[in-house]
């Protein structure tokens, strides 16, 4: 995939992606935030706890740019850099993949700008990636992302009772699901 620079204006939004890609200089800014449990806990990867350094970083993001099957993009709020989104697990047969948000810098978080990164993230894999299936889940806990999928028309598919940890304890997930067909009847 070549660098890409996709926008969304309005609403005195400004949100853009632009590819994340393995010689880029915000990888300090991006394994500082990988290193904060806050972030972290919420996104449900406390595997990002354990010690990285920047060029574990670079091959992860290496490995996700050669893959057919995943667009990892960098997310800038008015020329900021705020933090990830990820298509993953492209399935093209079925035409379906998983979508991911992180957002890192903690000065843009509960602001509302999750539902604008997703809805953007959902038109480039409607239209640009020709996807009809869209999946996504979180902690039970993680309120704002609940309301991030249900506000960007997904539809609760499931919870797993006590399937992930949150610190010492067991958590609930749940996945989200969206149509492309969802989307088009609305």
């Amino acid at each position: 995939m070549r660098a890409m620079i996709i926008f969304l204006v309005g609403g005195g939004v400004e949100i853009g992606f632009k590819e994340f890609t393995d010689n880029d200089e915000d990888f300090a800014t991006y394994l500082s935030w990988l290193r904060n449990i806050k972030i972290i806990q919420m996104i449900g990867r406390q595997e990002y706890l354990l010690a990285m350094d920047i060029g574990q970083i670079e091959a992860y993001v290496k490995q996700l740019n050669l893959s057919n099957n995943d667009s990892f993009f960098k997310v800038y709020h008015k020329g900021i850099f705020i933090g990830t989104f990820k298509v993953g697990h492209i399935d093209w047969r079925l035409k379906s993949a998983d979508l991911g948000i992180m957002i890192g810098d903690l000065r843009f978080q509960k602001k509302g700008l999750s539902s604008k990164i997703m809805k953007l993230g959902i038109e480039y894999s409607f239209n640009v990636l020709g996807l009809r299936r869209l999946t996504g889940g979180c902690y039970a806990e993680n309120i704002a992302m609940c309301r991030c999928f249900e506000a960007c028309g997904f539809k609760l598919e499931g919870k797993e009772r006590e399937s992930v940890t949150l610190g010492d304890r067991y958590t609930d997930h749940v996945s989200y699901g969206l149509l492309r067909k969802d989307i088009q009847n609305q």
